[in-house]
């Protein structure tokens, strides 16, 4: 049980290094979500060694504030890409003055 931690550390270490290295914002990402699931199995691992069920609660939280943080991340590295493109959303919206009801 502890050499598989001690690899899943190691692991971690090698990912971390490809976020610093890593030269897109992809790179890092997925870095991201890979420490966050190794941490999850890390945790999950001792909640089956010590036979106590709560921290797989734990796991799944930290699973999926990892994924929001990681989205939060890249929306802040590239706020242009997020903008909503529609060319023609004004011409199908409308001004509003064209709007009739038949009652």
């Amino acid at each position: 049980m502890f050499l598989v931690m001690v690899g899943f550390l190691i692991l971690i270490l090698l990912v971390l290094l490809r976020a610093i290295i890593g030269p897109t914002v992809i790179d890092r990402f997925i870095a991201i979500n890979a420490i966050t699931s190794k941490v999850s199995m890390i945790i999950l691992l001792l909640a089956f060694y010590r036979e106590e069920y709560g921290f797989v609660d734990v796991a799944f939280v930290f699973m999926l504030c990892g994924f929001a943080g990681g989205l939060w991340v890249i929306k802040a590295l590239t706020p242009s890409v997020w903008e909503f493109k529609m060319p023609r959303l004004k011409e199908l919206h409308g001004d509003g003055e064209d709007v009739s009801s038949n009652d």
